[in-house]
Parts: structure tokens; C-alpha cells; sequence
């Protein structure tokens, strides 16, 4: 079982040099894409571009705690697993965490044979496939690789540029409820250096991506913003 993480993809967050070079070639062993971060805002960063599978998590990190990584990713995401590193004397900001939806947790410094067990569990609550089903049209399935990023007609990649992809994702994220264009703008911004998204912009973005989904998949409610039908 322990072998279906070799299709996953983990994002490793830690602020101490040595203990993250040491588990990174640990998880490399195990999942078939390891991301590093060494701070909170780099963590958050790397989850909206790459969507890791699983996430271990150091609750006490620089710039934004581990804490914080979790509270913003569980708005709109139940799905990846979150497992948070932490040390004795942080029982009560764990209890917080726990609150978010925590998959479990490990108490620092944690031992391979620890983190091994813990893998395993985990594996076991892997899906083998993450296909978001959109539409069907025309006799065939629209659906959203998760996994890889990538829209299919059937089995036929779509091509989305970056910013497409983003906007999926967002409309995806927010399970059929609408979505207004201010979070759209910090979701696709966070990706793009913090870039200035207008009004035009977003508009012709959601154009574009329009046009490369069934007719009415993206709705717009007037006065409420964006949503997948």
C-alpha cells in the first residue's frame, strides 16, 4: 500500500536547515516529488502553485506560523493531508490545529520509525486518482486531474496556461459557491508576485477559459461573482 505515495507529491515545510535535508531524502524515498519551504509565506506559495498532495507542517515557523499555513489552506481545501511537527510545549496552539482538520500530527524530534508508521496509515487514506468531475457535453466528460493540473476532454489534455489553471482551481476550491473577483484576484496574485490583477483582465481570463470548457460551465451572478454550474 505504502507504494501508491510514489504518485503523490509532498510539501515539506521546516526553518532548520539540517533537520530539513535530512527528511527531504527520506521523503524522496517515499513520494515521487518532494517541495521545500523554509517559512510559512514559502509554504503557502508552493501549495497554490504545486497542490502537494500531503503536507507536513512545522507549527512554529518564521514569517507565518504553521498554524496560520493550515488555517489558510483549510478555507477552502478538506482535502490534503496536513500533518502537523510539533514540539511538547505546543499542545495548546495543537489543539487550534486539531480544530482546522488536522490529518495527525508528530511530536518533534520524530524518529524515521515514527514517521514510517505514520506513512503507511497514510497511504491508506490516499485516493489512487483525484479526477474532479466538471461536465459532460457533447457525450464527453470535462474533469480536472488534481493530481497532474490538467483539464481533460476523456482522456484528451486540454492545454491551460498558468493563470487558466489557477482559475480553475479557484472556482474549483470554492464547491459550486460563488466566488467574487477580489478572491479571485489573491488566489491567481499569489502566484504571480503579487501582481495587480484588473477588472479587464480577470475578464478576459475567465474569457479565455470559457472557451476551452462546455458552453455555461462558468456563471456569473450579478452582484456575487463567479461559479461552476
Amino acid at each position: 500500500m505504502i507504494e501508491l505515495l510514489k504518485q503523490k507529491t509532498v510539501l515539506y515545510a521546516e526553518d532548520e536547515p539540517v533537520t530539513q535535508a535530512l527528511y527531504e531524502e527520506y521523503f524522496k524515498g517515499y513520494f515521487k516529488t518532494v517541495y521545500l519551504a523554509e517559512n510559512g509565506q514559502q509554504a503557502i506559495s508552493l501549495y497554490n502553485e504545486k497542490k502537494p498532495d500531503v503536507i507536513f507542517l512545522d507549527i512554529n515557523m518564521p514569517v507565518i506560523s504553521g498554524l496560520e499555513v493550515c488555517e489558510y489552506i483549510r478555507k477552502e481545501d478538506t482535502e490534503t493531508k496536513i500533518i502537523m511537527l510539533t514540539l511538547r510545549s505546543d499542545k495548546k496552539t495543537l489543539l487550534k490545529a486539531i480544530e482546522l482538520g488536522l490529518t495527525s500530527y508528530l511530536e518533534k524530534p520524530m524518529t524515521k520509525i515514527q514517521l514510517k508508521q505514520l506513512l503507511i496509515k497514510l497511504s491508506s487514506n490516499l485516493k489512487e486518482t483525484k479526477l474532479i468531475f466538471i461536465k459532460r457535453y457533447n457525450n464527453q466528460d470535462f474533469v480536472w486531474d488534481k493530481f497532474n493540473r490538467n483539464l481533460l476532454c476523456d482522456t484528451e489534455i486540454i492545454h491551460l496556461t498558468r493563470n487558466e489553471k489557477l482559475l480553475l482551481e479557484t472556482l474549483l476550491l470554492s464547491h459550486h459557491d460563488k466566488i467574487d473577483n477580489q478572491k479571485i484576484f489573491e488566489h491567481i496574485a499569489h502566484d504571480n508576485n503579487g501582481k495587480e490583477y484588473s477588472e479587464a483582465s480577470l475578464k478576459a481570463l475567465l474569457k479565455r477559459l470559457r472557451n476551452k470548457l462546455p458552453p455555461d460551465t462558468i456563471k456569473n451572478t450579478y452582484g456575487l461573482g463567479y461559479s461552476l454550474d
